[in-house]
Formats: C-alpha cells, sequence, structure tokens
C-alpha cells in the first residue's frame, strides 16, 4: 500500500462525505455511445447496446440459428505470429511459396566460410531494408507499401529492442502496424458489410483503437518502464510525419495486448486488433459465437449454438477444456479481468468444472473430491499485485466427496494435484527433448502416467491433465505409425470433451472448434485403417474393418456439421468433411452389399423349397 501524508479520519461524518463522492462519481459514469457502431444493425441481425451492468454488448435481434452469421470485421491491424513470419503474406495472408536459393555460410560469429554455401528458403518476395516482412507477390508488396515504409526502418532494429527492454517483439510489431493503419487511412470511416462484400472490406478505422480500454493500471509498473523506453526508440526511428506521441503509443501498446485476437488462417497464427467485435462479444466461458479468421484480415463471428432473440451473444478468450481456477488466471494475466460469467460463478459441485481438475475420492473411487471456492475477487488491483491471495484461501480447509462422507485437507488434494502436474511435465518435455528420436520411450512415459493417475483411480477420467496426455498420444502415436492406437486415444478424446454421461452440463459447447477438429481426425485415420485391412478376409478382418468404417461415419459427420456452423456450408472447411463423409459412406455401403452377398451365397436352400423333394424320397 502506498504511504500518505495526508491524516486518515474515520469519523461518521467523513465517511458520510466519502460516500456520498463516490455516488457522484458513479452519477457522473456514462452509458457509451453507440452511434458509431449503429449501421452494424443494417446487414447483420443483431443489435447493439450499452449498459451500466453490462457495459456495450450485443444481442440477437431475432431467433438465430447456430452458424447464423453475426459479424464481418477487417482488422484495423494484424501481424503473422513470430513462429509463421515467412509462412503467409503480410498483407493478403496467403500461404507463400517459399523458393530455394543459396548463400555464403556464416560462422557463429557471423563471419562469411570461405568456400561454403548453403540453401535457404525465402519467400518470392520481401523487404530487402528491413527483412521483417514477406509477400506472395510484388503485387501486394506495392499495395502493402504505404503501411509499411512507415514501420521499415523501426522493424529493422525491432528484434535489437525488444531483446533490450524484454519487451515481447509481437507487442512492438502491433503497435506499428496500429502506426502505418493511422498514417496510410487518414480520417477512416467506420462501414460495415455482409459476407458477400467481405472482400471489398475495409479495416476499422483507427479512431475506434482508443474506443478499446487499455487496462494499463493492471500492468505492472516496470513492465510499463521497459515498454516507454522500448517505445521511445521505436517512435525514434519512425518518420516524423507519421509519429505519434509516446503516450499514445503506450496506450495503444497497452490495447493491442488486451484486445488482440488470436486466430488461424491457412493453419498459422496471426494477431489481429478487431475493435467492433472487442467491445461488443463479451467473453464468456460458455460461448455461443467463435471467431474465424479470412484472408486480407477480414474476421468473421458465427454462432456455435441456437441464440433466442435478445439473447446475448459472446466469445470466449481462453481455452474451454481446462480447470476454472487455471482458465481465470489466465484471463486475469492476459486480459486483466477476473471471470464472473454463469459457468465460473456456479457453484464448483453444480458445474461441469468439477471434473476438469478432478480429484477422486480415495475411498470410494467413484466421487470428485470437492471444495467450494468461497473468495471472491473484488480488487483486481489487489489480486494482479498478488496472486498467491487465491493460494492463501485453502489453509485449514477440507474437500469433501460428493458421493460418500469422505473428507480430505485441501492442502493434500492440491499436493497430489501438484505431482500429476510434474509427472505431466516430465514426461511433456521428454516429448520436446526427443522429438524426431526415441519417441518409443516418450509413448511408453505418457501410458505411464495414464496408468498411475487414470488405472489407479486417482484423477477423474476427464481431468484436463489426463485428456491432454490422450491428445499428445494420438500425436505419438501417430509419428510412430501406430495408427490402431492412435484410433483409441483420439477416440476417448472426444469422448472425454463432451463431458460426462452423467452431467447435465457439456465442458465445451456444440460445435466446439477443437472438438469438431478432434473428430475431423479420428474419421479421417478410421478410413484410411478401414481401406488397408479390407484386403483381410477373414471374419476378424472384416469385424475390424466394419467397425472402422462405422466410426469413420459418425466422426466425419459430426465433423462436417460442426464445420458447417463454424466456417459456413459454402466453405472449404466444410467442403472437405464432406468429401471425406461421402467417401466413407460409399466405402461402408460397398462393404455391407459385398458382405451381405457373400453370406447369401453361403445360405442353403429355403425348407419350402426341399420339402417336394423329401415327400418323394419318402414316397419312394
Amino acid at each position: 500500500m502506498a504511504a500518505t501524508t495526508e491524516p486518515i479520519i474515520n469519523s461518521p461524518a467523513a465517511n458520510n462525505a466519502a460516500s456520498q463522492a463516490n455516488k457522484k462519481k458513479k452519477a457522473k459514469k456514462t452509458v457509451a455511445d453507440n452511434t458509431k457502431y449503429q449501421g452494424i444493425e443494417k446487414v447483420m441481425p443483431i443489435e447493439i447496446r450499452s449498459s451500466h451492468a453490462k457495459g456495450r454488448h450485443a444481442v440477437a435481434a431475432k431467433d438465430l440459428a447456430a452458424g447464423t452469421l453475426v459479424a464481418v470485421e477487417k482488422a484495423t491491424t494484424f501481424i503473422v505470429r513470430n513462429q509463421s513470419f515467412v509462412n503467409l503474406c503480410h498483407c493478403c495472408l496467403t500461404p507463400i511459396q517459399l523458393k530455394s536459393q543459396t548463400r555464403p555460410k556464416v560462422d557463429a560469429q557471423g563471419k562469411q566460410i570461405e568456400g561454403q554455401v548453403e540453401r535457404i528458403n525465402v519467400p518470392p518476395s520481401s523487404c530487402a531494408k528491413c527483412k521483417m516482412a514477406a509477400y506472395c507477390s510484388e503485387g501486394c508488396k506495392k499495395t502493402h507499401a504505404p503501411e509499411h515504409d512507415v514501420q521499415c526502418a523501426a522493424l529493422a532494429e525491432s528484434n535489437k529492442i525488444s531483446a533490450t527492454h524484454s519487451v515481447p517483439l509481437e507487442q512492438l510489431r502491433g503497435v506499428l502496424g496500429l502506426i502505418g493503419r493511422r498514417k496510410a487511412e487518414g480520417d477512416g470511416a467506420v462501414e460495415f458489410v455482409t459476407e458477400a462484400q467481405a472482400a471489398d472490406a475495409k479495416p476499422t478505422a483507427y479512431g475506434c483503437v482508443s474506443d478499446l480500454n487499455p487496462n494499463r493500471h493492471y500492468i505492472e509498473r516496470n513492465d510499463i518502464k521497459n515498454l516507454q523506453t522500448a517505445l521511445k526508440e521505436v517512435l525514434a526511428l519512425v518518420p516524423e510525419e507519421a509519429r505519434i506521441p509516446l503516450s499514445e503509443a503506450v496506450e495503444i501498446a497497452c490495447i493491442f495486448h488486451t484486445n488482440n485476437h488470436a486466430i488461424t488462417v491457412n493453419s498459422h497464427g496471426i494477431l489481429g486488433v478487431f475493435p467492433f467485435s472487442s467491445l461488443y462479444f463479451q467473453h464468456n466461458c460458455n460461448p455461443n459465437c467463435v471467431c474465424i479468421g479470412g484472408p486480407s484480415g477480414v474476421m468473421y463471428v458465427r454462432t456455435l449454438t441456437d441464440v433466442p432473440a435478445n439473447g446475448e451473444l459472446s466469445i470466449s478468450y481462453a481455452d474451454l477444456y481446462q480447470p476454472r481456477e487455471q482458465r481465470r488466471r489466465e484471463l486475469l494475466l492476459s486480459r486483466h479481468f477476473w471471470c464472473k460469467c454463469r459457468r465460473c460463478s456456479t457453484l464448483l459441485s453444480q458445474s461441469v468444472d468439477r471434473f476438469m481438475d478432478g480429484i477422486l475420492c480415495g475411498e470410494c473411487k467413484k466421487g470428485v473430491m470437492i471444495f467450494e471456492e468461497t473468495k471472491e475477487v473484488q480488487d483486481i488491483n489487489e489480486l494482479m499485485t498478488d496472486i498467491s491471495a487465491l493460494d492463501q484461501e485453502i489453509q485449514g480447509k477440507f474437500a469433501e466427496c460428493e458421493s460418500c462422507p469422505s473428507k480430505i485437507e485441501v492442502t493434500k488434494l492440491v499436493e497430489i494435484l501438484k505431482a500429476a502436474i510434474t509427472d505431466y511435465g516430465a514426461a511433456h518435455m521428454a516429448l520436446q527433448q526427443q522429438e524426431g528420436g526415441d519417441l518409443v520411450r516418450v509413448r511408453q512415459l505418457l501410458e505411464r502416467f495414464v496408468q498411475n493417475y487414470e488405472e489407479k483411480h486417482v484423477l477423474h477420467p476427464c481431468n484436463a491433465y489426463l485428456v491432454n496426455t490422450y491428445i499428445t498420444l494420438v500425436r505419438v502415436c501417430t509419428q510412430l505409425g501406430d495408427v490402431d492406437r492412435a484410433i483409441r486415444y483420439n477416440g476417448i478424446v472426444v469422448d472425454r470433451m463432451r463431458g460426462p454421461a452423467d452431467c447435465n452440463h457439456t465442458a465445451v459447447p456444440e460445435n466446439y472448434p477443437r472438438l469438431a477438429e478432434y473428430n475431423m481426425t479420428l474419421g479421417d485415420m478410421c478410413l484410411k485403417q478401414a481401406k488397408k485391412k479390407a484386403a483381410n478376409k477373414t471374419p476378424a478382418g472384416r469385424s475390424i474393418t466394419r467397425r472402422y468404417l462405422k466410426e469413420a461415419k459418425a466422426a466425419l459427420d459430426n465433423a462436417y456439421r460442426a464445420r458447417v456452423v463454424i466456417h459456413g456450408e459454402k466453405s472449404q472447411r466444410a467442403a472437405e468433411a464432406k468429401r471425406l463423409l461421402d467417401d466413407a459412406k460409399k466405402e461402408y455401403d460397398a462393404f455391407s452389399k459385398a458382405t451381405e452377398k457373400k453370406k447369401s451365397k453361403k445360405q442353403p436352400q429355403p425348407q419350402q423349397q426341399q420339402q417336394p423333394q423329401q415327400q418323394e424320397a419318402a414316397s419312394a
């Protein structure tokens, strides 16, 4: 707590005066003006609203079916993630076809090694000055020039500045992207388009970025100081006519950090600032909408489930299949808010969240040990200063089994979970160290984790650490060529993510993108394996083939229906799932007909046809 030179007065009169002052401050709070964004209501089936309780938010203007498009927005700025830097065009986000070329080889000190060259893959077009921009063509390079020219000199030094001042490189690139957009657009207007007009959509105006909450007061003072120092160096390299004040640069850096949307385009990640979507689609751990990336930095928001008229539209900024406390802390540290959505506020004993980090009772081996959190965050500043305040809440408390009278100290429960996390981390660390090496050993470590914590009834089967271990096992077994085992583990992942059969709520919403992709992977593997095993004509071989074809049909049908909702019926993703589903149906029908034909050949003649022959034999 900061020291003060003013005396502290505890008199009733003083307290009353303070109370009145607080009331006046609250009375001055105004409801946000939506006029700037009202145009969305003309092209999309939504209404935008503002209130003291909810702030800005969007609701369904009528009953909306799952898969309904509710927003199309082009980012004010976007950056290709560092790990995908040369894989996507920095202008249109088209996948780049890299070309191979040679260059002189250099040693660790950067000196050229005489007579030695090396082959590298480079984009067809890039910025030779900063080497921080890649394009699919010279046309895109020319189109992007008005924005890039403003950033070029600063981008050339951005890696060095980032490392010197411990400021994330992507944050610096995001700030430069916003400065470039500001210079290129001039006085931009806010325009909204339909899906058919998405190709011609204009970026949301730079002026809308200031409507977003920077949450600067939740960021540590040292981080702000480092950011100021780094941005001062960056701005010095920006052309004077495009330069903005340092205070504004810090503000938009904080806005980019806490409001960016991480989306996938053509299998690669980008970070974009979408002011309208950030303002009006609030976070929820049980969202009814999803954000999907498209070409040229356009983001589409669609409903995941049916939404009734006046129902609030929400998205999620967190991975939903993880423990409640983990989700909340992740949102607190990255987005600077403590989630109080219905899922996070429901008693743990009545929520599917109890399974995400569920530890089974040591007595009955069936029920989950429940500890209802009693601490709710009132002062987020205090929590940001001391995140361990949540851990102090468990001291001297007991968890109770939901199925029997057994109790256990919460601290002991935490020790069990910490041991599981340690073993989980060790197994996954081995994967990182053995990538491309001894994957058999990695698989054994992962399977041992399952044996120790699931088969011995320590963790609930739907515990997030177990499910994530199965997800890793799918990848490892696929790389080892053990497809049958990969299929089995993938099936477990799909079943677990849907939630326990005896629970009224699911861990993820219907048509959840990650679940759709797990279904897609499962269906694809089953279909390929069924074709491979079709040559085995033994009864056991035919039984396996039938089972795989049946699983392929079911998984691909789920994947197709989900992709239609998530990406749209005419999307390439939906078309890909439909093609595989039709193939699976065709294979299943052909297999069934061949099996029936084989059975009919082996069947004896009907009894009625044999009766005349039997009568003749009897009379003879």
